[in-house]
């Protein structure tokens, strides 16, 4: 007597039929959205961790210059610490800048992670007119973006103002 083979994943074309509601043409529609979003939040991380590692290493090197100056007579140490302020000032910028980005990617975050979590809550209650309730629940993700990157990979162009340079929240 032969066993029939364990079947370990449903047919291509049987796996809509398991979830005959609207859940299926939300999922096709959301989650690329949402696979995209997580793409550009990780691409921003690293950018943030590397200006602001840039930046610390050269504030490290300006205050070992600093560190020197001090030592040297008040007359020729004054001209050269003049010298350095500006460099000092635009890298505490760039770290600045390098930080605020666990602001923005925040934000982004909080945006998808309630979306997953309305996607969960609403699934028992979807109906079948799936593309309808897919094309509502894509215009609600896009409502609630905070970033201009978020409404860029929704493929949007309405959004806030491109946030570049340093905003305190």
């Amino acid at each position: 007597m032969s066993v029939p083979p364990v079947q370990t994943s449903p047919p291509a074309d049987k796996g809509a039929a398991l979830m005959p509601d609207g859940t299926v043409a939300i999922a096709q529609a959301v989650l690329p959205v949402w696979g995209r979003q997580l793409d550009v939040i990780h691409t921003q991380l690293n950018q943030g961790i590397s200006e602001l590692t840039q930046a610390l290493v050269r504030i490290h090197e300006l205050s070992e210059g600093l560190a020197l100056l001090a030592r040297e007579p008040s007359d020729v140490g004054a001209g050269s610490l003049a010298s350095l302020s500006p460099e000092l000032q635009v890298q505490v910028d760039h770290a600045l800048s390098g930080l605020q980005i666990g602001d923005r990617l925040s934000q982004m975050l909080t945006v998808v992670r309630s979306d997953m979590q309305r996607l969960i809550d609403r699934m028992p209650l979807l109906g079948n007119d799936g593309l309808h309730h897919a094309e509502e629940w894509l215009e609600e993700l896009r409502s609630r973006y905070t970033t201009p990157e978020q409404h860029e990979v929704h493929g949007t162009e309405a959004g806030p103002a491109d946030a570049r340079g340093i905003d305190f929240f």
